[in-house]
């Protein structure tokens, strides 16, 4: 989806801050994926698959062919990962979901991420938190009622 003009400087204030987000935070959540043995792309995978997904909705999401994407669900699924089964309306359809394991997993990840931002955040004043906080939460609220929306769309198809 391209960006319009009018959310360029937003999309480009977004990037800045995650910049800052994210420099020296590496250290907290690289070593967990390491440790995993886990790419960035099946990372995204697993966190995709927190619902169950089809396949080709995966290999859409990451960005790879639908035999890439099966290859690296069948490895993610060999290290007990994420599940495979049958679709129950479409048996040549494979639907995956993260399983209790790879949720622990998924847990550490998100929780080495929020101290990196928490780190971030402690060095801004109190009313720069402020606005920051009311301002992300209209956001978060917004864009969640946009997926929500959405998935329901999709759905109906």
């Amino acid at each position: 989806m391209k960006s319009s003009n009018k959310a360029k400087p937003l999309t480009k204030l977004v990037t800045r801050l995650m910049c800052e987000m994210h420099r020296g935070g590496a250290a907290r959540t690289l070593p967990l994926l390491h440790a995993a043995k886990l790419t960035t792309t099946q990372l995204a995978a697993m966190e995709f698959v927190f619902d169950p997904r089809t396949i080709s909705a995966v290999a859409s999401h990451v960005g790879l062919s639908r035999p890439a994407a099966s290859q690296m669900i069948h490895k993610l699924a060999g290290r007990g990962l994420i599940r495979r089964s049958e679709s129950a309306t479409d048996r040549r359809e494979k639907t995956v979901v993260v399983t209790a394991k790879g949720n622990t997993l998924l847990e550490k990840i998100s929780s080495a991420r929020a101290a990196r931002f928490a780190a971030s955040i402690s060095v801004l004043s109190p009313p720069v938190a402020r606005r920051l906080k009311k301002a992300l939460r209209e956001a978060a609220l917004q864009l969640e009622k946009t997926h929500k929306k959405s998935k329901r769309q999709t759905k109906a198809k």
